[in-house]
């Protein structure tokens, strides 16, 4: 079965396309000024939506108009179009961000969107959910937590490794005091393959349940005896944010998703990286 995959830019659609069958990926602009009659299979299929304002230009309004469109039109065409043809189940990606200044994170809970991204995120929930209700199509929200690996080089995880290997100092938030759940893209790839599937769940937490502080990864990769300056900005931002990952239970393995500190140190022990006086 095809699966079209919107946001091609994103780590995780280029994640998926590399691993799922028959990938068809597309942009989110793309499909703004295309025919989706031209793209659409004419086949089963399966939709994974991934599109959003990328990472790196969250804070971007220069462009309202446009923010919206890509953030929320792109969902609304793609929804109103495929109830013409045989799509078997959409998977939308939204954020952990909904949840706004929770410690547990569960599915159940009152979302608590602080910011124009959340909201637009949980707009974008409200809207798959009902066109997809009415439509008798499978659907999974999945609210994806801190992500990190593969072509990533945005995240705080890459952030460090770049700063390590570049020997350049890092920029923190409130010194790293922040505690996030933080899950590798081959796990969130492997969540993504058994959610395409029929399953029940409406909604569900991508991550792994662990709390990490961005402190802890740079303590950890100082006291493995790498070089890693810091400073400090002081910056409004969620305190914490840990997913409780029941559900995602009932269809993987979590405890076998990756530590992210044992991650990045691993990533650090390359030859070149291992610090004077120590043996290779």
């Amino acid at each position: 079965m095809k699966t079209l995959i919107v946001g091609r830019d994103s780590t995780l659609s280029v994640g998926l396309s590399a691993t799922l069958p028959d990938p068809i990926l597309l942009s989110a602009r793309e499909l703004a000024s295309t025919d989706l009659d031209s793209v659409l299979p004419d086949e089963p299929f399966v939709l994974v939506m991934n599109q959003f304002q990328p990472a790196d230009r969250l804070a971007d309004l220069s462009s309202p108009t446009a923010y919206v469109d890509l953030a929320l039109t792109t969902t609304a065409r793609l929804l109103e179009k495929i109830v013409s043809y045989d799509c078997r189940k959409v998977l939308y990606t939204s954020s952990a961000a909904v949840y706004g200044d929770n410690v547990v994170c569960q599915e159940d809970d009152v979302p608590r969107a602080g910011n124009l991204h959340a909201a637009l995120k949980l707009s974008n929930e409200h809207l798959v959910r009902a066109v997809c209700d009415e439509r008798g199509i499978d659907h999974t929200v999945v609210r994806l937590f801190n992500l990190y690996g593969g072509q990533d080089t945005f995240s705080v995880v890459a952030r460090i490794l770049a700063a390590v290997r570049g020997r350049r100092p890092l920029v923190l938030s409130n010194d790293g005091n922040a505690i996030r759940d933080f899950v590798h893209l081959d796990d969130v790839l492997t969540c993504y393959r058994r959610l395409l599937a029929p399953t029940s769940l409406s909604t569900v937490n991508v991550a792994t349940g662990r709390g990490t502080s961005v402190r802890s990864i740079v303590d950890a990769v100082r006291l493995r005896g790498h070089r890693l300056d810091t400073t400090s900005v002081p910056r409004r931002e969620i305190r914490m944010s840990t997913a409780d990952v029941t559900r995602l239970a009932c269809v993987v393995d979590v405890d076998r998703f990756a530590n992210v500190i044992d991650h990045v140190l691993a990533e650090l022990a390359e030859p070149s990286l291992i610090p004077t006086g120590r043996r290779a």
